[in-house]
């Protein structure tokens, strides 16, 4: 029996890692003589991370944002010091505009303008009392904070270095088998559908954290940095799955209405098709042997059933090629000896993440006017240590601001931050004046430090550990010199709970907060997008307009309750997903079709975009006469036309798809999203060989 639960062997790791680097950066900074060495320790604990991958990515971005703030800093105190509302207006809204932009991008990146904002904040108002020091003090803000990204980099990299891949290859596993599962039901001969809703909504979430977590595998210690396209395109048709599965489950379910409540399917081809796949998962669905599902060139329509279950057909072929693709893809990353074909090389685009420019824009001016407010009492009152108060009101603004509701977060994170100064006033006074050298205090810092450190990987209390930890080592203060003040270690403590207080009340006065806010911004960025789709001029990207779309999903189904509420628009964002890559298909063929089609296709994208305006996208879609007229009629036109297109069974979107997909699919799939319950329109006259093509969900 083990003396350590396995459980903890892991935060004790990350734990002895990060106190190592903590004093690695102290010790290098008292050894250089840095006036302030304590921020580099206090950094270390910062920007530590148990993925080796996820640290070295973040440091880069980290030090050039410091670096930004620096430079910014020591341009604008000489100039302004003699006007200090002035300068402290100047630099709240630096602080404000760099969170605004940094909260339109959700990857490592953000941090580079998020620290340059609270950086030149850190920097310049203590320099104000100091202006013609600020250039050293810039100077010596950038070493300290880089040599704690350094301390913390190196130690995590060398010292038995975690990998992303481990996590992420898991991770991806258990996305497939998701996937597969979902799969399965929609193959099964009979019977309701075994996955909820929600399970299926969750791929959407999983599948952004992948790709979230996949921006640090190319600063990785693994093998997978050499093998970062062929993880972009595993990615990519990922992406593609989850409309096509939900395509085809909806299939499955209008079929199986057809064919009289879910009794096994009577025709032949189909049926082959569902057992092939059947077996192919039973075995595991290996790449090399994956089933050939007979989709034809043309079909003969005599009901829309037919099309439903030809249209089905060519969904599974689809569904079967993307997942042997990802297994392929997957099975490369893990032993890079296997064979890969070209197209799993060379992705087309990487994940367009939602950007919410309203919440961006908000919290930017929240943080302006806490640190304004906070700037005027400082320089009004005269509170000599005021200028900390004023920084660490603009880090509190700008830690948590991309939060639906930040206030409980900062507040947490300020009890914890004041949690760690009663303790640092135990060893500032009690216990550091018996201290003579370096590695006795080392010595006598280490347990309470090991164990804070030991939290930061709580899913739950890990943000109060790091505040902890920050308030801790700042508290403490500790320089070349040493020099107890008893008064100076209150009065610059008292600012950190009047920074809590002013980034908490100026956030709660000046933002719409809570989950359902954050839902309703959601779901009118999803109907936006709608509409953008439909009214476009040129045909869009189907990966990035579907990226986006599906980032959106995921962000509402993070929101989301286990209620009947949530379940509700749940199902409706999976619906927004189809819709998007219908919209995005018929455009382009529109671009591509004879002008007869064309006028068609256009006057059913006018209707679209005004059907879309008009409804509310968490709700089931209201009939619209006018609408699916226009759809009957363009697809009624188009099967009349009879253009004869062989299409490869690949999704429009996939590289090796047909650029300018034919309308049929895609109306048939628009179809079914908006009007699930009304009966199939009239078709052409039997004898009309109709060209399948099924390029959306």
């Amino acid at each position: 029996m083990s003396l350590v639960p396995t459980r903890w062997l892991a935060p004790m790791l990350f734990s002895v890692k990060t106190v190592s680097a903590g004093f690695l950066a102290l010790w290098i900074g008292l050894w250089v003589g840095l006036p302030m060495p304590f921020w580099a320790m206090t950094t270390a604990f910062i920007v530590s991370n148990p993925l080796a991958g996820a640290t070295r990515s973040k440091a880069i971005y980290r030090v050039i944002g410091t670096f930004l703030g620096a430079v910014f800093a020591v341009a604008v105190v000489p100039v302004l010091v003699d006007t200090p509302m002035v300068l402290s207006s100047v630099l709240a809204l630096w602080v404000g505009a760099c969170l605004t932009v940094s909260l339109l991008d959700r990857s490592a990146r953000s941090y580079t303008l998020m620290l340059a904002g609270y950086t030149a904040a850190i920097i310049a108002f203590p320099s104000v009392n100091h202006p013609e020091a600020v250039f050293d003090t810039g100077v010596a803000r950038v070493t300290e904070i880089t040599l704690g990204i350094v301390a913390a980099t190196l130690t995590h990299s060398l010292f038995l270095p975690q990998s992303v891949a481990v996590p992420l290859g898991a991770r991806l596993e258990r996305w497939l088998g998701d996937a597969q599962a979902w799969l399965a039901d929609c193959v099964r001969e009979s019977g309701p559908p075994r996955q909820s809703v929600r399970e299926q909504q969750q791929l959407a979430v999983d599948v952004v954290d992948c790709a979230l977590m996949a921006i640090h595998v190319p600063y990785d210690t693994s093998h997978w940095r050499e093998a970062t396209g062929t993880l972009r395109a595993l990615l990519e048709r990922m992406i593609l799955l989850l409309p096509l599965l939900s395509g085809l489950a909806d299939r499955r379910s209008a079929i199986a209405t057809e064919d009289h409540d879910g009794e096994p399917c009577l025709d032949p081809d189909l049926a082959a098709a569902q057992t092939a796949t059947r077996a192919w998962i039973a075995a595991g669905c290996p790449a090399h042997d994956r089933p050939a599902i007979a989709v034809p060139e043309s079909v003969r329509p005599v009901v829309w059933h037919d099309l439903l279950a030809t249209s089905y057909r060519v969904r599974l072929a689809q569904v079967v090629t993307l997942l042997a693709d990802c297994r392929q893809a997957l099975d490369h990353l893990r032993d890079p000896h296997l064979p890969l074909p070209a197209s799993l090389r060379s992705p087309r685009a990487a994940l367009r993440l939602h950007q919410d420019l309203g919440h961006a824009l908000m919290a930017g001016l929240a943080a302006t006017v806490a640190v304004i407010a906070c700037c005027a009492l400082w320089i009004y009152s005269g509170w000599a240590d005021g200028a900390g108060a004023a920084a660490m009101t603009a880090v509190f603004c700008c830690l948590f601001a991309a939060m639906d509701n930040p206030i409980p977060v900062i507040l947490r994170f300020g009890v914890a931050i004041c949690a760690g100064v009663p303790l640092a006033g135990i060893y500032l006074f009690g216990v550091l004046p018996y201290v003579s050298d370096f590695a006795a205090m080392a010595l006598v810092m280490a347990p309470p430090l090991l164990l804070i450190a030991a939290f930061i990987l709580h899913p739950r209390l890990g943000g109060q550990a790091t505040a902890m930890a920050m308030g801790f080592c700042s508290a403490l203060a500790i320089q070349e010199s040493f020099h107890p003040d008893f008064e100076r270690f209150v009065n610059s403590n008292i600012g950190q709970v009047l920074a809590v207080v002013l980034a908490a009340g100026f956030t709660a006065g000046l933002r719409n907060l809570g989950t359902d806010v954050a839902i309703a911004r959601l779901l009118r960025a999803l109907q936006r997008d709608l509409v953008r789709l439909s009214t476009t001029g040129s045909p869009p990207d189907p990966g990035l307009a579907l990226a986006r779309v599906i980032d959106q999903t995921a962000l509402l189904t993070q929101r989301l309750g286990a209620d009947t509420t949530g379940a509700l628009a749940a199902q409706a964002a999976l619906r927004e997903v189809r819709l998007a890559i219908n919209l995005v298909a018929i455009q382009h063929a529109r671009a591509a079709a004879p002008l007869h089609q064309q006028r068609a296709l256009s006057s059913l994208l006018r209707e679209a975009a005004r059907y879309f305006r008009a409804w509310r996208p968490d709700g089931t879609p209201p009939p619209d006469a006018r609408l699916q007229h226009r759809i009957d009629r363009a697809l009624r036109l188009i099967l009349k036309d009879n253009a004869a297109v062989t299409p490869p069974p690949l999704p429009f979107g996939h590289p090796d798809a047909p650029d300018a997909p034919h309308a049929i699919a895609a109306l048939i799939a628009l179809r079914r999203n908006l009007f699930p319950n009304s009966p199939g329109p009239a078709l052409p006259a039997p004898g009309t060989f109709i060209p399948v093509v099924e390029p959306s969900a």
